[in-house]
């Protein structure tokens, strides 16, 4: 795979996060999730459909309720065939920011597979690392 088959905007589908044998899907079905990649940048988005609205100055309730329905994050990323790395260098979660996670790419039938060990315990997020898919 080379940088120029992923260049442009894909819509996640699909999230499974397999932790100790048991399979979670990841996706809340009412987000929008999106990728966007260039040469050697990627950067993800995901929002909820309808987004709350701030009044000024916003209150600590509109600031996390605002917080909770948009996310984002985004980096350098290393391509070698199919052995991609990213490098979180920005994340409106701080626990992504410096880390980086290698994936194995598939691409077949115009949907682009990223997988592999997700590192939730160098994440803080768990006891047992997990796979993505």
């Amino acid at each position: 795979m080379q940088p120029e088959d992923l260049m442009g905007e894909w819509r996640l589908l699909s999230a499974t996060l397999t932790v100790a044998g048991e399979d979670n899907s990841i996706l809340d079905p009412n987000r929008h999730f999106i990728k966007l990649f260039t040469s050697n940048h990627f950067a993800f988005s995901s929002r909820l459909p309808e987004r709350p609205r701030y009044t000024l100055p916003p209150s600590d309730g509109e600031l996390i309720a605002g917080g909770r329905s948009f996310d984002a994050g985004g980096g350098r990323y290393d391509l070698d065939g199919d052995n991609y790395i990213e490098h979180i260098d920005y994340c409106s979660f701080p626990n992504y920011e410096g880390i980086s996670i290698a994936f194995k790419l598939s691409f077949e039938n115009g949907v682009l597979t990223q997988q592999g060990t997700y590192p939730l315990v160098k994440l803080g997020l768990g006891e047992l690392d997990g796979y993505l898919v």
